[in-house]
This record gives C-alpha cells, structure tokens and sequence, in this order.
C-alpha cells in the first residue's frame, strides 16, 4: 500500500524468515522483499516506521531499542511512531473487561504498554532525536466507521489474538468465553463509537553525527 501511495519511493520489506509462497501475486515494481534481518542494516534508512512495538518489546529493551532505530537512519532520517497502550475509550462493560485482559496479559508476558506510553516522549528524547512532534488520534474502531473502523477492529484484534493463550490461563476461562467477550465487545464498540488512542510521534536523526549511541 505505501509503495503504490508513494510511487517515487522505494519501499523496503525486510523479514529473516520471509517465506516467498505468502507474497501477493502483484507487488509493484518499486516495493522490495528481502530476506534479511533489519539489525543488518546500518544508516540506510530515510525513514523507519514502527507500530504497536509497545506489545513486542520488553520494557527493559525499551531504550536500546530506540538507540537501535536511530542507528537505522541516515544522518537527517525520520522516525515514525504509532503507538497504543491497548485500552478502548468509549464502550461498555465488556469492553472494559477486555481492556482489562490486554493489561493483565502483557504484563505477564513482560511487556507494559501503559508505563511504556508515559516515557515514550523522554524516551526518544533521550536516544538523541531531534525535532520531535506527539500527535495523539482517536482511532474509529468497529462497524460503526465503516472500512476505516473495520481495519482498525481488525488490527486491534490481531494484537488481542496474540495474547489469547496468557488471557485464558489467567482469568481461567471456560471453552468459548473468550470469544463471546469478544463478540460482546464488538457490539459496545459498534453502539458506544470506541476509540483506539493512538500517539504517533515524528522524530528526526541529527543530519551529520557520529553516531554514539549505536548498539552493538
């Protein structure tokens, strides 16, 4: 999608365990799939775009990670940043039992989206970026907003899916509760309008610098 939106940029896909059988059948010509591991890569990158890392990356990672990203860039490259602590605005009850599954789930796996959120500002101030700009966006999710709603539903579940397994042990759910939250949740989001809050954040590499805070 960013390749076609942007067609004077080339788009690099990099993935170490990229399988070539789920590509699509048409990718155009300035899109690229590699089969390398982006730690690989050193100040190549005019923009690196990261999403949801809050539920991929351990709270104690944090900040070499942010080192990490801006390793990444050429001098004078871009960050982008979309990040979410997990928790639906705006809905009901079951809604709120969900939110609190996601919270109760990522802490158990090592992660902590919600502390994460509140030093994601110092944290990239602190990897040495400048120019950076917060944004804060209520995301439509659900029916409710059409296919705009629907692809953010359906990335939000994605990211619930993936903590399915610690959900169910913690709260020791019997076969199908799971999914009938789920479906109840839909339905709060669909009538009460929720909100995904997303904060995305733009932050920029010094344009020449040695760089000192690469990670090794």
């Amino acid at each position: 999608d960013m390749a076609i939106k942007y067609p004077r940029t080339i788009v690099y896909a990099l993935d170490p365990l990229l399988e070539t059988s789920h590509l699509p059948p048409r990718i155009p010509e300035n899109c690229k799939f590699r089969m390398r591991d982006v730690r690989d890569q050193e100040g190549e990158f005019d923009l690196v775009h990261q999403r949801l890392g809050a539920f991929r990356t351990h709270i104690q990672e944090w900040t070499p990670h942010f080192a990490e990203l801006r390793r990444l860039l050429r001098p004078g490259g871009w960050i982008q940043l979309a990040e979410s602590n997990g928790q639906v605005v705006r809905a009901g009850v079951e809604t709120l039992k969900v939110n609190r599954w996601v919270e109760r789930a990522a802490l158990s796996s090592g992660l902590n989206p919600m502390q994460m959120m509140e030093a994601l500002m110092p944290t990239v101030l602190g990897a040495g970026l400048i120019n950076v700009e917060c944004y804060d966006y209520g995301i439509p999710i659900g029916d409710w907003m059409g296919p705009r709603g629907q692809v953010a539903m359906r990335a939000y579940l994605e990211m619930v899916e993936s903590l399915k397994e610690e959900i169910i042990e913690m709260n020791r759910l019997e076969e199908g509760i799971f999914e009938e939250t789920i479906d109840f949740m839909r339905h709060e989001c669909n009538v009460e309008r929720a909100e995904l809050i997303i904060k995305v954040i733009c932050a920029q590499k010094p344009p020449m610098t040695d760089d000192i805070w690469r990670t090794r």
